[in-house]
């Protein structure tokens, strides 16, 4: 076997796993838009995480912050659902600023995605 064939089978082993981790996603919605899933993997990187911080981690403007953190909420709009993954708090030391964490779907759904990951 050339190197060449050793690099590509793990190139497509590599690709399979990543593959697998959008389609954990797209269980969710086939249509989830790349900022959502940036937006959900900073907030499971830091649970608690501020609106602001949101917007300084994915440079993002904050009415695409909100919006996307609005999707990944229990209600997009009225009438719409949102996937249900986090939830929005007011800050406990100042109440002007948001915080987001995950809610148990979106434990759920991290753990699969780490272990996609890790298998």
């Amino acid at each position: 076997m050339s190197t060449t064939s050793i690099s590509l089978a793990a190139d497509n082993k590599t690709a399979r796993r990543l593959l697998s981790f959008i389609e954990e996603f797209r269980k969710l919605n086939p249509n989830i838009q790349a900022g959502q899933i940036a937006v959900f993997l900073h907030i499971m990187a830091k649970p608690g995480i501020t609106m602001k911080e949101l917007e300084k981690a994915t440079n993002l403007s904050s009415t695409a912050v909100s919006r996307n953190v609005l999707a990944l909420s229990e209600w997009f709009k009225v009438g719409e659902p949102g996937y249900d993954l986090v939830e929005t708090y007011d800050d406990p030391q100042d109440r002007r600023n948001k915080r987001v964490r995950p809610k148990p779907k979106g434990m759920r759904v991290y753990n699969t995605l780490i272990q996609l990951l890790e298998s």
